[in-house]
Formats: C-alpha cells, sequence, structure tokens
C-alpha cells in the first residue's frame, strides 16, 4: 500500500463496532412507532449510513415519521452509545503507529459528532485525533462527501494523492471518490468485499494493521 500523510476513518464499522447499541435503538425506535422488529439482517443496513436515509430506505416512512424515529432512537442511544461498543482489534495499535509517523488523522462519520467524541474518549482513542467531521443533531443530512471535504479544508486542502478514506460501506468508497482521494474498503467492518470491490475501493483491507 501506498504512504499517505492524511488518513480520514468512518467510524461506525470501521473503527468501532456499534453494532449492539445501535440495533437496540433502532428495535426501540420501531417498537415507539408500531412495528415490532426480529430481523436483524435488516438492521445491518442502518449501519453507516445517516439514519434518516436509513429509516426512509429501509421502512418506506415519511420525512416527518424518520424525523420522529431518530428522535426515538437517540432517546435511548444517548444513554448506552458508549457501553454498548467496542473498538475493533488491532485498532488503537494502528492509530498510535500511524501517529508514531506523523500522520494526521481524521473521523469522518455520518454519526452525530457528540456520539463519536464520547464512545472514542470512553475507548481512550479520541487522543489520536487531529479533528472529527460528523453530524450534528440539526444537520443529519451531510453526504459522506461533504464529510470529507470539511476534513480536507481543515488541513488546508492538502495534494489529494496524499489523503486516503477508509471504511467499511460503499457510501465511503463513493464519498471518497466523489472527492477526488484514494480510499481503503475494511471487509472486517459492514460491508463485504464484493461490495466495496464494486464500489471501487483503491485496497481492501482484512485487518486494520493492513494500513501499515
Amino acid at each position: 500500500m501506498k504512504d499517505y500523510d492524511f488518513y480520514l476513518f468512518d467510524f461506525d464499522g470501521t473503527l468501532c463496532d456499534t453494532t449492539e447499541g445501535i440495533f437496540n435503538s433502532i428495535i426501540y425506535s420501531l417498537d415507539c412507532y408500531g412495528i415490532k422488529e426480529t430481523d436483524l439482517k435488516k438492521l445491518e443496513f442502518f449501519v453507516g449510513p445517516p439514519l434518516f436515509e436509513s429509516y426512509k430506505t429501509v421502512y418506506g416512512v415519511s420525512d416527518e415519521d424518520a424525523k420522529y424515529l431518530i428522535e426515538k432512537y437517540r432517546e435511548r442511544y444517548k444513554t448506552k452509545a458508549a457501553e454498548e461498543s467496542r473498538i475493533y482489534d488491532d485498532i488503537k495499535n494502528m492509530l498510535e503507529a500511524l501517529k508514531a509517523r506523523g500522520k494526521k488523522i481524521a473521523v469522518a462519520s455520518s454519526k452525530p459528532k457528540l456520539f463519536v467524541d464520547e464512545i472514542s474518549q470512553y475507548h481512550d482513542i479520541y487522543k489520536y485525533y487531529d479533528f472529527v467531521s460528523a453530524e450534528t443533531f440539526k444537520n443529519n443530512h451531510s453526504s459522506k462527501k461533504e464529510l470529507i471535504n470539511a476534513c480536507l479544508e481543515y488541513f488546508g486542502n492538502p495534494d489529494k494523492s496524499k489523503v486516503i478514506m477508509v471504511g467499511d460501506r460503499f457510501y465511503d468508497i463513493d464519498g471518497a471518490k466523489a472527492s477526488g482521494v484514494d480510499s481503503a474498503g475494511a471487509v472486517y467492518g459492514f460491508g463485504t468485499e464484493e461490495e466495496l470491490r464494486n464500489a471501487g475501493a483503491t485496497y481492501i483491507l482484512h485487518s486494520p494493521n493492513d494500513l501499515l
């Protein structure tokens, strides 16, 4: 793998396995809405994309109902986010090694920044970040391209050949291509190798250490 100066990471499914908290909170929100969901496979779609898009795509709800479901989701998730999560094996070692090499590290996530910060601090990886580009509770429809571009702007719009975006879903790869940077598909997360290759990932990662 080519050496880069700037490493941008998706959060859910790339740095941290947050599925327990996400799934439990989706089930809670759907229960409040009157849907009893037992098919966990269906909920995998929610790991990565914005919640608004996921609720509308998977359950065909209106914009207003999607906003209601997000409110109920966050009602539970805000109390369980950190404890119902775990960082993937070797993430700490990988981040520490990148920082030791003088690399710049940022997060580009569709998750609200409050949760990215809280979970990262809980698992003691926040200290490795130079910047976090994520959603706010008022704005939760940003594209991955917009989130990546916010990182590039923060770093002074560096040479894009020196930047790589790492993520586990096709959204991350599409965002990287739209922003003009290379990408690495993390198949240890939720996206399949087929999904990530079809999306056009520059590299495929079978473990976080593959970045090194």
